[in-house]
């Protein structure tokens, strides 16, 4: 007798069994997600553990856009599936754009949409009581830091800010602080859901040193957990650049004139004394010194949960993607190297003119290895671009401006409620 026949009517068997009993979970996890997506109650035999990670993301794969960005924000574990480099290719990508808002007075903040990019995001935040006096500050992980604009004056008025999501029509003013001169701050957003639900702002106010050589950045920072300014501990003498990313609970923050970022942790159980811990991170390429890559300046981005950097060779020709791996090590992996001269359809990108300075026809604005996308701003028209890492294409993005722009943010919207949102309305 074959061995092999006794033992098939069990193995069928098995088999039958097996698929009625995933075909009973699929049920019982359908209704779950149905119960989720109308607010009611379900039954408490559906508990999380019970829910494999290849499952759920099987699942959540086969959602609508919009269905998909709400499910994912149920728990940090399924929030982390979007952002996972082996889940996410198989997950939905969440439409993107670039924030943006002109130099000029109380002009309005627009957003230049990718191509793909479905759902309406009200980027004027015509939902924010007095929108058209709104400066854009920052943006971080789809919330948005924006200040009044004086009456009177240009300069925006960190006294009187407020953060808002775009994707929920949430908003929030924040308390008064000092508000210092015109230009002799920096505020910065952050915020990651996989790290916390609670948003800081760290505002860095520039005063006069005791030896007056150098000027100090005195600390503050907001936090939504107790909706208070905090003192910091932390001084410092270097410079800031507008650009920061919120990772994990470090925020890096580009330096203004050194080719290199600096490093802060946030401590969200200490806001007395948070980010008195902080180093810095040397950059890969061209130093920022260098004569000739002034006019090559890169780009920090994150992807994944990993800081990236982005600049242009000296040619311009060439453009070379680098990620962090790992937070400590400080090892820059180059990803990517495009060739622009196909893109822009010429060989010639870098050019000088009568006093012998370079320029080139176009600097890096913001990148997404996620969803594999370059924005670059053309030298002198000033429209916005998008550049396909896969296809290796150039579009150019409807913008309704053709002048310099005073603020550019990449924008990923985020749709999860944010508890905070309401209780500071109940406290007014």
């Amino acid at each position: 007798m074959n061995p092999g026949s006794s033992c098939g009517p069990s193995r069928l068997s098995c088999f039958g069994r097996n698929f009625r009993s995933g075909r009973h979970r699929l049920m019982k996890i359908t209704s779950f997600l149905r119960g989720k997506q109308r607010g009611t109650e379900v039954n408490q035999e559906m508990t999380m553990p019970f829910l494999t990670d290849d499952l759920v993301v099987e699942i959540l794969s086969r959602l609508p856009l919009k269905s998909f960005c709400r499910f994912k924000c149920v728990c940090k574990r399924w929030l982390a599936f979007s952002s996972d480099p082996h889940h996410s290719q198989k997950l939905p990508k969440t439409p993107t754009g670039l924030l943006y808002q002109r130099c000029d007075y109380r002009s309005a903040i627009h957003i230049a949409r990718l191509p793909s990019s479905g759902r309406e995001i009200d980027a004027s935040l015509s939902f924010v009581p007095c929108h058209e006096n709104l400066r854009l500050m920052d943006c971080s992980n789809g919330l948005l830091l924006c200040c009044y604009e004086g009456f009177t004056r240009y300069f925006p008025d960190i006294s009187h800010s407020i953060v808002c999501n775009p994707a929920t029509q949430e908003w929030v003013a924040l308390p008064p602080t000092q508000p210092g001169s015109d230009s002799d701050y920096h505020v910065m957003l952050c915020f990651d859901p996989l790290w916390s639900q609670h948003f800081y702002v760290v505002k860095f106010q520039k005063c006069s040193s005791q030896s007056g050589v150098h000027p100090i950045n005195e600390t503050e920072i907001f936090s939504s957990q107790d909706f208070t300014w905090h003192s910091s501990l932390l001084k410092s003498e270097d410079g800031f650049h507008s650009r920061s990313h919120f990772i994990h609970g470090v925020l890096y923050v580009e330096h203004s004139s050194v080719h290199y970022v600096l490093a802060m942790e946030i401590d969200a159980s200490d806001t007395c004394t948070q980010l008195v811990k902080r180093r810095t991170i040397q950059l890969p390429g061209l130093p920022v010194r260098s004569e000739i890559s002034r006019y090559c300046r890169g780009c920090v981005a994150q992807s994944s949960g990993v800081l990236c950097y982005a600049q242009q060779e000296i040619d311009g020709c060439v453009m070379q993607i680098w990620s962090l791996e790992g937070s400590s090590s400080e090892r820059w992996v180059v990803k990517h190297r495009l060739n622009m001269v196909d893109a822009f359809g010429r060989d010639v990108l870098v050019h000088t003119d009568s006093s012998g300075s370079f320029w080139s026809d176009y600097y890096i604005s913001a990148f997404d290895l996620d969803r594999e996308v370059v924005i670059l701003v053309e030298r002198g028209t000033w429209k916005l671009l998008s550049f396909s890492i896969s296809t290796r294409k150039l579009l150019k993005l409807r913008t309704p401006t053709t002048c310099e722009l005073s603020a550019k943010f990449y924008y990923v919207p985020y749709y999860c409620k944010f508890p905070c949102f309401s209780a500071s309305r109940n406290r007014r």
